[in-house]
C-alpha cells in the first residue's frame, strides 16, 4: 500500500464521518427523547455526539493512520479525569 493510498483512504474515512455526524446527532436526540429525557438533556446529548464525530473526523484528517492510537489515549485520559 503506497502512502497515497493511505492518505486517500484516510480522506474518505474523514469525509464519511463528517457525513454521518448529523445523522448520529439526530439519532442520539431521538433515543434520548424516547427514553423520556428533558429537551435540554436531549439537545446536550446530541451536541456531545456531534462534537465527538467532528473531533474524530478532525483527528483522522490530521493524524491519518495514527488516529486510532491517539483516540485510545484521549479516551484513557478522559476516563482518568472523570473517575471519582
Amino acid at each position: 500500500m503506497s502512502p497515497d493510498d493511505s492518505s486517500d483512504r484516510d480522506a474518505r474515512l474523514a469525509r464519511a464521518t463528517l457525513i454521518a455526524t448529523p445523522f448520529g446527532a439526530i439519532l442520539a436526540f431521538f433515543l434520548a427523547a424516547i427514553q423520556g429525557g428533558e429537551l435540554w438533556t436531549c439537545l446536550l446529548l446530541a451536541g456531545v455526539m456531534a462534537a465527538g464525530c467532528l473531533g474524530a473526523a478532525a483527528l483522522i484528517h490530521l493524524r491519518g493512520s495514527k488516529a486510532g492510537r491517539d483516540a485510545a489515549w484521549i479516551a484513557l485520559i478522559l476516563r482518568l479525569l472523570t473517575k471519582r
